[in-house]
Formats: C-alpha cells, structure tokens, sequence
C-alpha cells in the first residue's frame, strides 16, 4: 500500500460507533418470565408440529 492511499483512510471516531450501538433495556423479572414462557409456548408449538409430520 502506497503513502498516497493511506492518506486517504479516516479513522473511525469513537463517538460515531458509541452512537450506534444500542443497549437493551435491562429486563425486570415479570418481563424475563413473560419472555420465557413465549419462548417455551413456541417450543411446545414446534415440537408438536414436528410430532406430526
């Protein structure tokens, strides 16, 4: 690579990819306990689906 194309290359600030970033809101438990038990319907849901094919 050439002095030239180096040059060219800008860095990355620190504050643009902070911006992007998004952080979950932290769960409480009734919401960790309403997330899991539509996560164990689904897997009910599947199961029984492949139980039929």
């Amino acid at each position: 690579m050439s002095k030239k194309s180096a040059k060219q290359r800008q860095p990355v600030s620190k504050n643009s990819v902070q911006e992007t970033v998004s952080v979950p809101a932290p769960f409480g438990y009734e919401e960790m306990l309403t997330e899991l038990e539509a996560i164990v319907a689904d897997a009910e849901i599947r199961q029984a689906e492949e139980d039929a094919a």
